[in-house]
């Protein structure tokens, strides 16, 4: 998620919560006047300090509520997340800023309300009430998130929400005893924001520091082999090998820019009003004329996947096509294919080239390019995920048998409601390559299995 749509979220949310307290506040009013005040001749007074943060608290109530709750589908009925510390993991081993995101954003969502207790009441100025309060909070909103399926129950979610109470109730509480006590007696409250501040500066620092990048291959989870039946055809190797691993041709922003612009300007379109939505992996671009024209560009590795969209025009029809015919399309897009790839057709009109880690020299060429060829005889989709990797240096990487004891330890993904597999038949090992979150094609172990009656590559690092 874009910085500009958390902030369209938020905002969002803060109109809709605005409107609410609006509402109550006017109901809150008549009842306070007209009730209370003239009926039944009340004597208390409210101060506008008062009315204030009330008015602040069942707004920041309300858009905590819209974002957990009206921001999503009830697609996840029943679903639950008991793996404390799952969502770190995760993060970390695919390193990705949208799980990063929603970490951080779990945290910050809670800090207003550890912020606004101790000022609603002075017995929240203790902790147990305030944290007490939260965890009644955050609890309630998982609990009915499980029970309606608009969210996933997890415990990572109580622990981030309840550490962002924490944080909010030690930077009033520090201010607060500042003002009254001095610094010394207010630096004690400051604690959970600093660690939160020093581990997270730690971690990243460590992240940029070592060499290559992590693997989103890594589970958060490890798979139950408690009771799993495993037969294999391969022999196992116990001696490690020394293999190359290699870089991706990572690119920047502007000059990913470039490339789509000079990719646009050999189909002879305009690119003066070229739309571009950044994220933090990924480029978009759009070109919206009368016929519409998009590229998916990913930095990491100079992927891409391009779509005229007048293929969606009543008379446009797949058509076939031989290969020759196609590669001259190809030409007119800056596309050459590479000799000895492998040449299929996948459906009408729909052609795939691949190649197979065909090493050139210090370059390895992986990947596959998929195109949609039309009665028009014009290529309109084509999906180039085709990667020439430069070598970085030959590592040294585990054994087969060291591998395989991750296999029997669980130590891999495998989607299953509950985890458990039942009977697993390992055909073929080799090694292939993975791309990790620095643009490193690294090398990992590929065991070509049957999983429970159904193929599955499962996939282990091998540094």
């Amino acid at each position: 998620m874009r910085l500009q749509e958390i902030i369209s979220t938020v905002r969002e949310y803060f109109f809709l919560a605005l409107i609410a307290v609006i509402f109550l506040g006017i109901i809150f009013f008549l009842g306070y006047f007209i009730v209370y005040k003239k009926n039944f001749g009340g004597k208390k007074n409210l101060s506008k300090k008062q009315l204030l943060l009330g008015a602040l608290f069942i707004c920041y109530i309300i858009m905590v509520i819209g974002v957990t709750f009206l921001n999503r589908g009830g697609n996840y009925q029943g679903r639950m997340d008991l793996s404390f510390l799952s969502s770190y993991r995760e993060a970390w081993y695919s390193f990705s800023v949208s799980n990063w995101q929603f970490v951080y954003l779990n945290i910050l969502m809670f800090v207003p309300l550890g912020f606004l207790f101790p000022l609603l009441h002075s017995r929240f100025r203790k902790a147990v009430w305030t944290i007490g309060m939260a965890a009644l909070f955050t609890l309630s909103i998982e609990s009915v998130q499980l029970l309606t399926g608009y969210g996933i129950f997890e415990v990572d979610d109580l622990f981030n929400n309840l550490l962002g109470a924490i944080i909010g109730y030690g930077i009033i509480m520090g201010f607060i005893t500042f003002k009254e006590k001095g610094i010394k007696r207010s630096f004690i409250y400051f604690t959970p924001l600093l660690l939160v501040v020093i581990l997270s500066g730690s971690m990243f620092t460590y992240y940029h520091l070592k060499e290559f990048g992590n693997l989103s291959i890594v589970p958060k989870h490890r798979t139950n082999m408690t009771n799993a039946t495993i037969t294999m055809e391969a022999q196992l190797d116990d001696t490690r090998r020394t293999v190359p691993i290699y870089k991706a041709p990572s690119y920047s922003k502007p000059y990913a820019n470039e490339f789509v612009i000079e990719f646009f300007k050999r189909m002879h379109l305009d690119t003066s009003g070229m739309e571009i939505i950044s994220y933090p992996v990924e480029g978009i671009y759009w070109i919206r004329h009368e016929r519409s024209h998009n590229i998916w560009f990913r930095y990491l590795d100079g992927s891409y996947s391009y779509t005229d969209f007048s293929s969606h025009d009543e008379d446009k029809k797949p058509k076939d096509v031989d290969e020759e015919t196609l590669k001259e399309n190809l030409t007119k897009f800056g596309i050459d294919i590479p000799q000895d790839s492998d040449f299929q057709k996948v459906d009408t009109g729909i052609y795939e080239w691949t190649v197979d880690k065909m090493v050139i020299e210090n370059q390895l060429l992986d990947g596959s390019l998929t195109v949609n060829y039309y009665n028009d005889n014009t290529v309109k989709r084509i999906d180039n995920q085709l990667v020439t990797y430069d070598k970085v240096r030959d590592i040294q990487i585990k054994s087969e048998q060291e591998v395989y004891k991750e296999i029997l330890d669980g130590k891999f993904k495998y989607y299953s409601e509950n985890k458990m597999m039942k009977i697993l038949h390992i055909h073929k090992i080799e090694v292939s390559y993975y791309l990790d979150s620095k643009g490193y094609y690294q090398p990992v172990y590929a065991f070509h299995s049957t999983v429970d009656g159904m193929d599955m590559t499962i996939l282990i690092p091998g540094i």
